[in-house]
């Protein structure tokens, strides 16, 4: 089972975050979601509980790529995880 970093609270810095969402007392989700700066801009209503950037999620599993591309994973300060594609 993949573990998760979470954070509790509110982000430092703007962007999309995977986030654990508590719907109910005893229901909740998962959702890639964008903080603005000053709040979730979610779809689903409920309480965003707990977050990990999307940077660090995306470095926390792996993922084959549905094509055939040579590709360079590339971090980025701000915005996580940059893919670079090579001509193949």
């Amino acid at each position: 089972m993949l573990e998760i970093e979470w954070k509790y609270g509110t982000p430092f810095l703007k962007g999309l975050y995977f986030v654990a969402v508590r719907i109910g007392p005893e229901a909740g989700c998962y959702d890639f979601v964008n903080w603005n700066g000053s709040s979730w801009d979610k779809s689903i209503e409920g309480e965003v509980v707990a977050f990990c950037d999307a940077g660090s999620f995306v470095r926390c599993i792996s993922i084959k790529w549905p094509f055939e591309d040579k590709i360079k994973l590339r971090s980025e300060s701000r915005s996580g995880i940059s893919l670079e594609f090579e001509e193949a």
